[in-house]
């Protein structure tokens, strides 16, 4: 049994389950592009406010699961946007009206501005991955990528076989702590604890080569490096839900740059 948590899958049709993942991967990519090139905290809030409708609206997934899918992400952005706060170069300008100031350190509005355009930039990759991988499983991203983008089949699949077997490695590192435990090496302390982490993962490498090594020779027995053309088994072609979801998602992404405040 797997450790990790059961993938977020849609419960519903929407319209993005209906797109192919090819034209959802080139929608992201856009709203990624708009909020990386700027510094402007305007354009990932904007971003932010579209991605939470298109979750709401289009998505189909359940969206109850996702404020705890996202927890653990949630702290690391925390700390990323005070840290980057509080270390911006913006504060060392004595120009520069102060905004607050913690002991010696004084903050001011640009150093506000900087920190909150990073937290945000991160909220939007998190939700925009989230809008590109969730509506599909990976077997139909893999069929788009190879029919609609002429991916190679070694690659596709073989990227996809590799998000198989994740879980088990998540299971191996249980099933070897376990069985260290009844073989009475269970670590005491904090240095024993990274002296086992290392010995475990050790163990984990040699079974993920011969994991690894047993799929490849099940991937080259079902002919995926026979340079013969493969026919597929679910026929995927762009639609019109396709055209008008990179349409939108580029429209959205240029408003969010380019309209004023």
């Amino acid at each position: 049994m797997s450790v990790l948590p059961a993938p977020l899958a849609p419960t519903r049709p929407a319209f993005l389950t209906r797109t192919t993942p090819a034209a959802r991967l080139v929608a992201g990519t856009a709203w990624l592009v708009a909020a990386i090139v700027t510094l402007d905290p305007i354009v990932p809030a904007r971003l932010f406010l579209a991605a939470i409708v298109a979750l709401w609206l289009w998505s189909g997934l359940p969206l109850r699961r996702i404020p705890a899918r996202l927890a653990p992400l949630g702290f690391a952005i925390l700390s990323l946007t005070v840290f980057s706060i509080l270390l911006s170069s913006a504060n060392g300008d004595r120009s520069l009206a102060t905004m607050a100031q913690i002991g010696p350190a004084r903050i001011t509005g640009p150093a506000i501005s900087a920190g909150l355009a990073i937290g945000l930039r991160v909220v939007v990759i998190a939700l925009t991955t989230l809008l590109v991988f969730g509506p599909s499983d990976p077997t139909r991203m893999a069929d788009s990528l190879v029919q609609q983008w002429h991916v190679p089949d070694r690659f596709a699949y073989g990227t996809l076989a590799a998000l198989r077997v994740a879980p088990f490695m998540a299971g191996d590192w249980a099933t070897i702590g376990a069985a260290r435990r009844l073989r009475g090496l269970a670590p005491r302390g904090p240095v024993a604890r990274v002296r086992e982490a290392g010995g475990r993962l050790l163990v984990m490498l040699v079974s993920a080569i011969r994991r690894a090594e047993r799929l490849a020779l099940a991937m080259d027995a079902r002919g995926f490096d026979s340079g013969v053309r493969r026919t597929h088994f679910r026929e995927l072609r762009t639609n019109w839900r396709d055209w008008l979801t990179i349409v939108l998602s580029f429209a959205v992404a240029a408003a969010a740059l380019f309209v004023a405040r």
